[in-house]
């Protein structure tokens, strides 16, 4: 039996008035899947305070590695990478929760199908170009510990990406019949969120504002990365809203009451 919260419920009901379904009641799978994307609350929430206790550990010690000249933006990768890693294991073990409680799963779309070309072209730049600019601030600027600091943070940010993104890809969407299975793919497309590669390129901007140690001559570069990072990242998340902005027709809860005249 498929249990849910009347924050779900409203939630739910929210999300689905925006796309074109208002309804009074939920069905609780349609609730229960829109509150997946509630990780945080409730029962969960230790686990939350769990990967940010470690991640806090481990960029303390990654700081120790460096010393004086490395990035200053170790701190903010590290709280990056548990936001990233809770939400996404919130949403593993809610999903896995209705899996049980669901006879049939609908097995995962193709990547292709979840990926658009924005959220691949985010991913070359942010991950490919952050390395190709570290690796040419290595051997062309006397910045060489800021680089390697900063390359081994991408590096850790890729793997972050990459199993949020393996996990997301590879789970069954939990459905049973249109409705849900719409409402499955339309929240799966939310959920990439965990996954995005703006996280890796977001917190240089910290670095740029202070002054860091970064070399003068490739704060263009820098700052044209960002851009460029970010705006494929927001269109990415455009596009990807717009496909999913309304619902196929499907019963996805109660009728909604009709409100009285006033």
């Amino acid at each position: 039996m498929i249990m849910v919260t009347a924050r779900e419920q409203d939630a739910a009901r929210l999300w689905l008035a925006k796309r074109g379904h208002p309804v009074g009641r939920p069905t609780p799978l349609v609730t229960a899947l829109v509150g997946t994307r509630l990780p945080f609350r409730g029962r969960r929430s230790w686990r939350f305070i769990v990967y940010a206790v470690v991640a806090v550990a481990a960029g303390g010690l990654y700081s120790l590695s460096f010393g004086r000249w490395m990035t200053e933006t170790s701190a903010v990768y590290f709280a990056y990478f548990a936001v990233g890693l809770s939400f996404a294991d919130g949403i593993r073990l809610r999903e896995r929760e209705l899996r049980e409680d669901v006879p049939s799963a609908h097995a995962p779309d193709p990547w292709r199908r979840v990926l658009s070309g924005w959220y691949l072209a985010s991913l070359v730049v942010a991950f490919g170009g952050g390395v190709a600019l570290a690796v040419t601030m290595y051997f062309t600027t006397g910045a060489r510990t800021y680089a390697v600091s900063w390359l081994g943070l991408l590096v850790l940010s890729a793997l972050v990406t990459g199993w949020v993104l393996a996990g997301l890809l590879r789970r069954p969407l939990a459905a049973e019949d249109a409705a849900s299975l719409a409402v499955a793919r339309a929240v799966r497309a939310e959920q990439l969120v965990a996954g995005t590669p703006v996280l890796a390129v977001f917190p240089l901007v910290t670095d740029l504002l202070l002054a860091n140690h970064q070399p003068p001559a490739l704060t263009p570069w820098l700052v044209g990365y960002i851009v460029a990072a970010v705006v494929l990242q927001v269109v990415s998340c455009f596009m990807n809203l717009r496909r999913h902005r309304t619902l196929p027709p499907g019963h996805y809860g109660t009728p909604a009451l009709a409100q009285p005249d006033r």
